[in-house]
């Protein structure tokens, strides 16, 4: 006959799920409203009020009628016919924006970063979460929202991705070696080594 046991074995716990708050990137898609019935305005509309740049592609085709949908920033109606879907929420495009810069993120990528209740830009989400390293050439302090060249686990501010022997700067498709930390162009490469005591 079993026995009561004194102590209660613990249950596993499910695992936590990330809220939307925690997330840290989100996509951006592009809807529109096809054969719905938009009041006609008197005066043309300024970009983002229903309107789409050329060669901008929409993700989705809703049928539906635009008052249905609420957007996520004003908390208005979307009557416009092209308008974002982001973090689960339905936004005009003037109103999903960068909460530090501003800049319309719909306009510069597909994707949204959000930490602590923002809605942020790439540049800016880096600028504030990203992590720091140091250039293999110079030694400085990379900010993380900086552009860089890397090669292997080097990291180089662009400026400082240039031969060491020359300082030229490499372009796309030329060839260089990397010799500990430094860089020496496909030209330089005999010359370099063998004032470093190479060969």
């Amino acid at each position: 006959e079993a026995q009561p046991h004194p102590h209660p074995h613990p249950q596993p716990q499910p695992r936590p799920q990330p809220q939307p708050s925690e997330q840290m990137s989100a996509a951006i898609e592009r809807k529109s409203l096809e054969n719905a019935e938009f009041l006609p305005t008197t005066e043309p509309e300024p970009r983002g009020q229903g309107q789409r740049s050329i060669g901008e592609p929409v993700d989705e085709v809703l049928q539906m009628p635009p008052s249905l949908l609420t957007c996520g920033g004003c908390q208005q109606s979307i009557g416009d016919r092209y308008f974002l879907k982001a973090i689960d929420q339905y936004w005009h495009e003037d109103c999903l924006s960068c909460d530090l810069c501003g800049c319309r993120l719909g306009e510069v990528g597909r994707r949204l970063y959000y930490k602590l209740g923002r809605k942020l830009c790439r540049r800016d989400y880096l600028r504030l979460f990203g992590q720091d390293g140091l250039c293999s050439a110079c030694d400085k302090r990379i900010r993380a929202y900086e552009m860089t060249m890397r090669v292997k686990d080097k990291v180089y501010h662009l400026e400082c991705f240039k031969c060491a022997a020359c300082q030229k700067h490499f372009c796309v498709g030329d060839r260089y070696l990397l010799i500990n930390s430094d860089i020496v162009c496909e030209q330089d490469i005999y010359e370099w080594t063998k004032l470093n005591g190479m060969i």
